[in-house]
């Protein structure tokens, strides 16, 4: 494995002599970076998305997004400001 610089990450450099090792531990970096997931590393992140098979699973996406990132249901919205939406967009022509 060669070495790699990364400009977008201000000239992080890949490989044996770089400042990190792996491709594997730059990800990691990323994902620390923004931490409201409470997910840590990029393996941390798979475990917590990926079925039994290791496919994406949306559900589990979800969970994790709504989890931790205060998510709510907005399609459970009050019906009286929905009625009121309706008749807005009814006016409108809509």
């Amino acid at each position: 494995m060669g070495t790699y610089k990364l400009d977008k990450l201000d000239g992080v450099t890949v490989g044996f002599l770089g400042t990190v090792t792996n491709f594997t531990d730059v990800i990691d970096d990323l994902v620390k970076i923004d931490p409201r997931l409470g997910v840590d590393s990029i393996t941390g992140l798979f475990e917590y998305i990926t079925d039994d098979a290791g496919n994406i699973d949306e559900d589990k996406a979800k969970e994790l997004c709504m989890d931790n990132l205060d998510g709510e249901d907005i399609d459970d919205e009050d019906a009286e400001a929905s009625w009121g939406d309706q008749m807005y967009c009814r006016q409108a022509g809509k």
